[in-house]
């Protein structure tokens, strides 16, 4: 199984504004690092990821350009930007969801139930896709090992 990394799981190791969320998504991304896991986002979410850094936690370019860049390095992340715009456009005037949420749910493998959308947030869960937070993903994990 593939797991979509969210734009919040990457926040959160960031910003760190809440423990729980911080430490499971920081072990989430160490299991892709370790490739425990297979890990995908997309540039949608490395773009959103620069705009809330910069716009919303007012952090200097330089930091959120270093904080890119552990990003696109982290061993065993795959950037996957496959998305069908229609669906996009569908999803989005059928349920109250952000567009770019749509966006990454018309990804035709994640509409398929073969990638695992890892987030925070909610809205995910108003479509037809699945959903994970980290904490599951990793109890998961932790008993796939034992």
């Amino acid at each position: 199984m593939k797991y979509f990394v969210d734009t919040n799981i990457f926040i959160r190791t960031l910003i760190k504004d809440d423990e729980e969320q911080f430490n499971f998504s920081l072990n989430f991304l160490k299991a892709i690092k370790k490739n425990q896991i297979k890990g995908c986002t997309s540039t949608l979410v490395l773009a959103e990821l620069i705009w809330t850094l910069t716009s919303f936690y007012k952090f200097e370019k330089e930091k959120a350009v270093r904080a890119l860049k552990s990003i696109l390095n982290l061993r065993g992340l795959e950037i996957y930007d496959k998305y069908d715009y229609f669906k996009a456009v569908e999803l989005y005037e059928k349920y109250s969801i952000k567009f770019i949420d749509a966006l990454i749910a018309s990804n035709p493998e994640i509409l398929e139930k073969k990638i695992i959308i890892v987030s925070f947030d909610k809205d995910f869960d108003k479509l037809t896709i699945i959903r994970k937070e980290p904490k599951e993903i990793l109890i998961y994990l932790n008993k796939q090992i034992e």
